[in-house]
């Protein structure tokens, strides 16, 4: 699997810790050989994705995007999008580091292009347990 790594905002990506969290996790949960797209994005960028694709006002933190089922060099599973503002402002609020809130919000972004979700009870758990997993081996 190979990420791609989009930055589109101020706010300095950690590249190489992405790299490390997603490769983990591709191998763990076996995804398809093809490539990821991560594209850090501003607030108002963030909105109007939002707004277009899940037809909800204001900025979210991560949206994700299932795109190919194919597998090969030229296949791409998915694009992520995660706001930089929306998490620089989690983090003051939970008491993480910046990292650790873009860590976090790019294993979401993938798990949900792995299939995960969180609309049911049991899903979220499912995912929940998932997360915490992933970024343990991070922390």
């Amino acid at each position: 699997m190979q990420f791609n790594i989009i930055a589109d905002s101020h706010k300095k990506t950690p590249r190489k810790k992405i790299a490390k969290l997603m490769s983990a996790i591709d191998k763990k949960e076996k995804a398809l050989d093809s490539s990821v797209n991560i594209n850090f994005i501003n607030d108002h960028r963030m909105s109007r994705l939002n707004e277009e694709f899940r037809q909800k006002t204001g900025t979210t933190d991560v949206l994700s995007f299932n795109l190919d089922d194919d597998e090969g060099p030229d296949s791409v599973l998915g694009e992520i999008y995660i706001s930089t503002e929306t998490a620089e402002k989690n983090a003051k609020i939970n008491g993480v580091a910046y990292t650790d809130e873009i860590l976090r919000l790019c294993c979401h972004g993938f798990l949900h292009l792995l299939g995960y979700d969180h609309e049911r009870k049991e899903d979220r758990k499912r995912m929940e347990e998932k997360e915490s997993f992933y970024m343990g081996w991070q922390l």
